[in-house]
């Protein structure tokens, strides 16, 4: 309480484009090495990107398509050993493109070409990896923003998505691996046989939030991730501020994570969810920028989640950077 903590945006940053932080030291985005930078770099907490293989495993990746394969193939029609052999650590990629692009533009090789937010020449490649994987490999202290990635429908259609897993087994695959490392989180901290480790659980799928709150009771908090109008979206509960606030306070959830720009520009907006009794993280490019940082400390925002820890961490404990 009355603390803004600092989480790192899928480890120490998400992959972008060198010219958009030149000199910049990037790595691959959702590692264990830019998670293990990040908390090394002060960030009490690393937000991760967790989806299902084929074969029904829990890996750490953002996009929807694997943008490494240079093809339109979704996480969820890979196996978990085809998954892990598109490592770029095993295999140099030349250049990949994003999920943000349409499934049905082909992919190109023009060196001209913007590069995308895959792992590329641009990163330090690292392995990719599974939630088990950072469970076993991250020190105990570093907390967990685990984003649920069940697709809505209209952004499985967009990028050429099958329909995905049944929705209870879905989530039960992926608690399954955080109840077996963390334990009983009502336990006190001695009592658990698996040592402590924070764990916060977020999505933007509104449904998938209310089924985690029906599943996990109070064992961890669930907040609901809305982009606040800035994109069209077809589930209207998630493209409101308000609608988020009004839906999380009626479903008992912990909390809302936003967009940082309707912050930014009207503080106010942190005070309505406060009246509500809910807890307030933002996401978001500006986030970047230490000053933006500074601010919302001021607006008493709970957690900010960023692309540069370290600089965050500072702005946070009014040190120069």
């Amino acid at each position: 309480p009355g603390k803004t903590l600092i989480y790192g945006h899928r480890g120490s940053g998400m992959n972008c484009a060198y010219s958009k932080r030149p000199g910049r030291l990037q790595l691959g985005e959702n590692t264990v090495l830019s998670m293990e930078h990040a908390f090394n770099n002060g960030a009490v907490a690393v937000e991760l990107d967790v989806q299902l293989t084929r074969d029904l495993v829990p890996v750490i990746y953002h996009n929807w398509i694997v943008t490494e394969t240079n093809l339109n193939t979704p996480v969820n029609s890979l196996t978990l050993k085809q998954f892990l052999a598109l490592n770029p650590r095993n295999r140099p990629i030349p250049y990949s493109r994003s999920d943000n692009d349409l499934a049905i533009k082909p992919m190109t090789l023009d060196a001209q070409a913007p590069l995308s937010k895959a792992n590329s020449k641009e990163t330090v490649q690292a392995p990719f990896a599974t939630l088990d994987d950072l469970f076993n490999k991250l020190p105990s202290g570093v907390g967990f923003d685990i984003e649920v990635k069940y697709p809505l429908r209209d952004k499985a259609d967009r990028v050429g998505m099958a329909t995905s897993f049944e929705v209870n087994l879905f989530l039960d695959r992926i608690l399954d691996v955080i109840y077996n490392h963390v334990g009983n989180p009502s336990l006190p901290e001695l009592q658990r046989s698996k040592g402590y480790r924070p764990v916060v659980l977020t999505s933007f799928h509104p449904d998938i939030c209310l089924l985690l709150a029906h599943k996990v009771g109070q064992d961890f908090p669930i907040m609901l991730l809305t982009n606040s109008g800035r994109s069209n979206m077809a589930d209207k509960r998630c493209k409101s501020m308000d609608v988020a606030v009004r839906l999380s306070k009626w479903a008992g959830l912990a909390g809302i994570v936003t967009h940082v720009d309707p912050v930014l520009q009207s503080p106010r907006v942190v005070s309505l969810a406060r009246r509500h009794k809910l807890l307030v993280a933002t996401y978001g490019a500006p986030n970047f920028h230490a000053q933006n940082v500074q601010l919302q400390k001021t607006y008493h925002v709970d957690a900010v989640i960023t692309d540069d820890p370290r600089a965050a961490v500072a702005a946070v404990e009014d040190k120069q950077e």
